[in-house]
């Protein structure tokens, strides 16, 4: 998308990010899960935003650090933590290169919430991949939540365009505008704000892959599938599943 960058996202929606996505996922659910996985070993969430999940990973006690590309969002993450009296080590940068290391290795990289699908191209989601095999412990993990392509749901656009509005109020219109290429697995969109005042565009985009196709490019770094489940609660994910949540440890573990 031109003009768009790893940045871009974050940049123009941080400032409502937590009240249109506070309840995006099961944020219990998914801390209880990622606290068991790290079994105290410190952990790393890629697209960290403004610590919707660090902030309460970190109140449980884990040493937290948290990647990310938008100096706004994670100037809000670090005005959240402050206020719940934790300490997430944050990372300014694009975790298609993850260059974020601690001694022996993190115990759980977490990718929540389609987060691995902002990256714009199989490249780089691949070399996320192998960067963050090169950053887990011997039995750590990479924790991947995303939605299964193909299954229809508010996360996954109708192939070719689409205009759906997300609010109607007297004085403010918001719009999710986005157009589907099936052939590159491309979503591009804009959730567009409109009011008396004028207009706000907030950008995004990306790039889906089947979970077949992560199995393969996680392969191909050097990590293997352990555990596929239909959510957090590590329900069974089968045919019918919107969204999993897979489990990749290192080769030969």
């Amino acid at each position: 998308m031109e003009g768009f960058d790893a940045s871009t996202y974050g940049e123009r929606i941080a400032d409502v990010y937590d009240e249109w996505y506070d309840d995006v996922s099961d944020v219990d659910a998914t801390v209880a899960t990622v606290e068991a996985l790290a079994g105290g070993g410190p952990v790393l969430e890629l697209g960290v935003g403004t610590g919707r999940l660090a902030v309460p990973l970190a109140q449980r006690g884990l040493e937290v650090h948290g990647i990310d590309a938008s100096p706004a969002m994670l100037e809000r993450l670090a005005t959240k933590a402050a206020a719940a009296g934790v300490t997430v080590h944050a990372h300014r940068g694009d975790f298609a290169d993850v260059a974020v290391d601690v001694p022996d290795g993190f115990a759980v990289v977490l990718v929540a919430f389609n987060t691995l699908f902002n990256l714009a191209d199989a490249d780089a989601q691949g070399r996320c991949l192998a960067s963050v095999a090169r950053r887990l412990r011997p039995d750590g993990c990479l924790v991947v939540e995303a939605f299964v392509a193909g299954v229809p749901g508010p996360d996954f656009a109708p192939e070719g365009g689409a205009v759906t509005p997300r609010a109607i109020e007297a004085d403010r219109v918001v719009l999710q505008v986005s157009m589907h290429d099936v052939a590159t697995q491309t979503v591009r969109g804009s959730l567009v704000t409109i009011t008396e005042a004028g207009i706000r565009l907030r950008p995004w985009f990306l790039r889906w892959a089947t979970p077949e196709q992560l199995d393969a490019m996680a392969a191909a770094a050097g990590l293997d599938r352990a555990e596929r489940w239909g959510g957090w609660d590590r329900q069974p994910f089968d045919d019918e599943s919107p969204r999993h949540v897979t489990l990749y440890r290192p080769t030969g573990r």
